[in-house]
């Protein structure tokens, strides 16, 4: 009895499962994306080691040698940080120091 409840059990999940195989609803990649739309080449303000006709382009992150159809890439300016500023010549924390003889260490 226990058996032909476990396989019945097993048989209802395996058919119940497998439903979602024909659903197809796995994802086949973006649907608003358009193949016949040009990607964004920009081009690279690089030494050009690329052959005759070609530049060095910036492609989905990547350099590689190719014909731009988009303007120079750049890189914005960075905020600069300030120059840190040196250590104060006290210290408001303990010093931790080891006396000669005994156990342990101490603290000022």
């Amino acid at each position: 009895m226990r058996t032909s409840v476990f396989f019945g059990a097993l048989a209802a999940l395996t058919v119940s499962a497998s439903g979602a195989l024909a659903w197809n609803d796995a994802y086949t990649g973006d649907a608003t994306a358009d193949p016949s739309r040009q990607p964004l080449v920009q081009a690279y303000p690089a030494a050009n080691y690329c052959p005759a006709g070609k530049q060095p382009v910036i492609l989905g992150g990547v350099i590689c040698c190719g014909v731009p159809n988009a303007g120079t890439y750049y890189n914005p300016v960075s905020v600069r940080k300030a120059a840190p500023r040196p250590a104060p010549a006290t210290s408001y924390m303990p010093r931790p120091y080891a006396p000669v003889g005994e156990k342990g260490v101490a603290y000022d």
